[in-house]
């Protein structure tokens, strides 16, 4: 189970200047968003919940629009855009050749290339690109928070860290579902998201996110969990 298809959040509850508690309750909660958020920052937050979920991104089509903030299903961009999109496709090309960018199916032609998304922003990140704080937001909690298994082929037996690894996995993405399809259970009557709505939610369906399996994370473990990542998102008031 890939981490990178299991994180994904929606942080439209954090005060302002106009807070959601003080919006006019006849208000939508579109509405309410725009009344914290700026427009640009809710476009971009968006987007990079719904591409932080995929498992990897084609390197030309999608990894190199996505480091700009272009929506690749779209695609839409002036034409200063769409030459520095290109001259860094370019540059990513020789650093797939020197190594210094890893690819996942090297073999195939440069257009089919794919990438994970955390070697991507790695590579940009030595690179010196300048990436949307909102793509740097959800990659530093990938790093920061869901450490990977590392030489897990060479051990034959999986231990518990590595279970409880797979749990935690199962925890993100079982908030993500429920942030797409359940998004007003998981908040309070304020609009906030609120991270012990979304465990208890998880806990009372844990079956379809565990099958047969016992959870090994706790209701509190849960909640620190998804409130971690809503507090290291978190814009700076």
């Amino acid at each position: 189970m890939n981490i990178i298809n299991k994180i994904k959040t929606s942080l439209f509850g954090i005060d302002k200047e106009v807070s959601v508690a003080e919006a006019p309750a006849e208000m939508t909660m579109s509405e309410r968003e725009r009344n914290v958020y700026d427009e640009d920052h809710l476009r971009l937050q968006k987007l990079y919940e719904k591409w932080i979920c995929k498992d990897n991104w084609l390197l030309q089509q999608e990894g190199i629009p996505l480091l700009f903030g272009i929506n690749p299903d779209t695609n839409e961009s002036g034409d200063d855009v769409s030459d520095k999109t290109e001259e860094l496709w370019k540059h990513a090309q020789e650093c797939v050749h020197k190594k210094l960018l890893s690819v996942v199916n090297l073999d195939n032609s440069a257009d089919k290339w794919e990438v994970l998304p955390i070697d991507l922003y790695r590579w940009a990140m030595v690179s010196r690109i300048s990436v949307p704080d909102e793509f740097s937001a959800l990659i530093a909690f990938v790093i920061q928070t869901i450490k990977p298994v590392q030489n897990s082929h060479i051990h034959t037996e999986v231990g518990l860290d590595a279970v409880l690894q797979k749990h935690r996995e199962v925890v993100m993405g079982a908030a993500t579902s429920l942030l797409v399809n359940a998004s007003e259970q998981c908040k309070n009557d304020k609009g906030k998201v609120v991270a012990i709505n979304i465990s208890r939610l998880i806990i009372e369906n844990k079956q379809e996110w565990f099958g047969e399996d016992k959870a090994l994370l706790d209701e509190s473990d849960m909640t620190k969990l998804i409130d971690d990542y809503i507090k290291l998102t978190s814009p700076i008031i």
